[in-house]
């Protein structure tokens, strides 16, 4: 399974993972030094900052008056820098929380479910993921980047996958029943056999999908949303059977929506 770990968002974080840790340490320790040496000399405090009253340096001198503050303070910035080594770390472990119940064919994983949700929410690509058969009802991946997945027969009933990319995803015979697929990317899919009964489709992408044999009971589709599907034996929203794509065979007379 392939992955990558991400990079700090916040721009301070962003520049201490930039600047080498003694660097971070020694600046800090100078900062605290000066602080505790300013807080020391009434003088220097009404030249350099004559708005900070007397009780506040009081209080920032004893803040600082042991070196217990100072290693405190080294301790946080050594914590932010480990921050990439421990997301790292957390990130490996669900993929293999993920691959291990793929390996094991487990249907009912929670330790896999929370995985998915939790390399999604750290914004990682869950592209190729391998999770047939797999339960994953009411689970919440939007905006997912799910392309090339292999969720063949999954339980995805109730699932938030709106504006998910699932370009080329093998869904056949999945159950996205009342599943949220508002604005997904389902070009190149293959659901044949998928249960899509009262699913959201609205601007949905389906160029190129293969809906055979597939149940759109009550879904929000239109036929004219489905150019470019492949719909053969499948059900529409209405119940009326459309096989408008295919092969025909002697004597067979394909049905009209």
């Amino acid at each position: 399974m392939r992955w990558r770990a991400t990079r700090p968002i916040h721009p301070v974080e962003r520049w201490m993972q930039s600047v080498p840790t003694w660097l971070v340490v020694t600046l800090a320790v100078v900062l605290l030094l000066a602080l505790k040496t300013l807080a020391e000399i009434p003088e220097i405090q009404k030249t350099i900052a004559p708005q900070i009253q007397t009780h506040h340096w009081q209080f920032i001198s004893t803040l600082l008056s042991d070196v217990e503050s100072i290693a405190a303070v080294t301790a946080v910035i050594l914590y932010i820098k480990g921050a990439p080594e421990r997301r790292a770390q957390r990130h490996y472990e669900a993929w293999h929380i993920i691959d291990m119940a793929a390996s094991a064919k487990m249907e009912v994983s929670y330790a896999r479910y929370q995985a998915l949700e939790d390399l999604h929410r750290d914004g990682l690509s869950l592209e190729g993921l391998e999770a047939p058969n797999a339960n994953l009802a009411k689970i919440e991946l939007p905006g997912a980047e799910l392309s090339n997945c292999n969720l063949r027969m999954a339980n995805l009933r109730q699932a938030n996958l709106s504006g998910a990319n699932l370009q080329g995803a093998d869904l056949r015979a999945a159950d996205l029943q009342n599943a949220n697929l508002r604005g997904a990317n389902l070009q190149g899919s293959n659901l044949q056999g998928a249960n899509l009964r009262n699913a959201e489709l609205w601007e949905a992408k389906w160029w190129d999908s293969d809906l055979s044999e597939a149940e759109l009971w009550w879904a929000d589709v239109h036929i004219e949303d489905l150019e470019g599907a492949h719909l053969c034996g499948t059900i529409m929203p209405d119940g009326q059977k459309l096989n408008r794509d295919c092969e025909e065979a002697p004597g067979e007379i394909r049905s009209s929506y």
